[in-house]
């Protein structure tokens, strides 16, 4: 018996051990993304059909009426001011919207720093963290929500089947470092784990990370 927990022992801290790397690894190569994207987070009121579908067409209706506002815009303390100077014009656009499907929900647009998991969008995937978005919360906000990169310009693409152009690419290409963006679409490069198992992997090391903290302050 105490020979079975012995090895139990080993293996487990063999394999925290791997994870561990692989988080400190990661959190150290992608610790800069969050500050160089914004993210269009927009929450339904339910999950109801209705309330979804309407959830999608506040999208399209923000996406379309400020698309204008952000076109060729480089800098990212610039984009942060517009999305700043406009939350009212952006609630507006929202209530509009809800109003003419015939649901005058209460509509809250709000930029701030928001907690994501790990999420794939077209051929690229963000690992879990804390970004910079433009949050727009429709009614109760208890639904599910639909998100996109809104700087580099990756929303004004094709928002309904999330597919990222070329152009697009290369604009966020340009706002990270060779690294990040390898790792970003590194999905299909040959002798790499997947990213997307990495960012799990990442999330579970993090997570078992905090515990073992919360415990040694106990």
């Amino acid at each position: 018996m105490k020979y079975k927990i012995g090895i139990f022992i080993i293996l487990f801290f063999f394999f925290f051990g791997i994870l561990t790397n692989i988080y400190i690894s990661t959190d150290r190569e992608l610790a800069g993304v969050p500050d160089k994207i914004i993210r269009l987070h927009v929450v339904a009121n339910s999950n109801s059909p209705f309330d979804q579908q309407l959830k999608l067409k506040v999208r399209d209706s923000v996406i379309k009426k400020m698309s204008a506002k952000f076109e060729g815009l480089k800098d990212i303390a610039e984009v942060r001011g517009i999305i700043r100077e406009n939350l009212g014009e952006i609630e507006a656009i929202a209530k509009e919207t809800a109003e003419d499907m015939g649901k005058p929900y209460n509509i809250k647009a709000a930029f701030n720093m928001t907690d994501f998991p790990t999420k794939a969008y077209g051929n690229l995937t963000l690992p879990a963290g804390t970004y910079q978005a433009l949050n727009i919360v429709i009614g109760e906000g208890k639904g599910k929500n639909w998100w996109c990169v809104m700087f580099p310009p990756l929303c004004f693409t094709d928002v309904a089947q999330a597919v990222i152009s070329e152009k697009a690419m290369e604009e966020l290409k340009t706002s990270l470092t060779e690294e990040e963006f390898r790792l970003l679409l590194s999905t299909g490069v040959k002798n790499e784990m997947p990213v997307k198992l990495r960012f799990k992997i990442y999330e579970l090391a993090k997570s078992m990370s905090l515990r073992l903290a919360r415990i040694g302050k106990r």
